[in-house]
């Protein structure tokens, strides 16, 4: 079964989603599903400061081949530690 389910948020959250998703080439849909597994299944990651940074670096990236897969992102700052 599918509920649809209307929220209202902030545009901040809202600007996050939309660059996710760009990026992603998913649908919000699919982000907000995603966030939300994350927050209740598994341990919510709190990325640093370094971490931030480059994440907004890649959404904000204007060639989407010039991302980079967050899991290699984490790989690499966690070799530094």
């Amino acid at each position: 079964m599918v509920r649809k389910v209307a929220v209202t948020l902030p545009d901040e959250l809202y600007d996050l989603i939309e660059r996710a998703r760009a990026v992603e080439h998913r649908s919000r849909s699919e982000v907000v599903q995603e966030a939300l597994r994350t927050h209740f299944g598994e341990p919510v990651y709190h990325p640093s400061d370094l971490e931030r940074r480059q994440l907004i670096e890649g959404l904000e990236a204007s060639d989407p081949a010039a991302t980079r897969d967050w899991d290699d992102v984490r790989r690499q700052l966690s070799s530094r530690s």
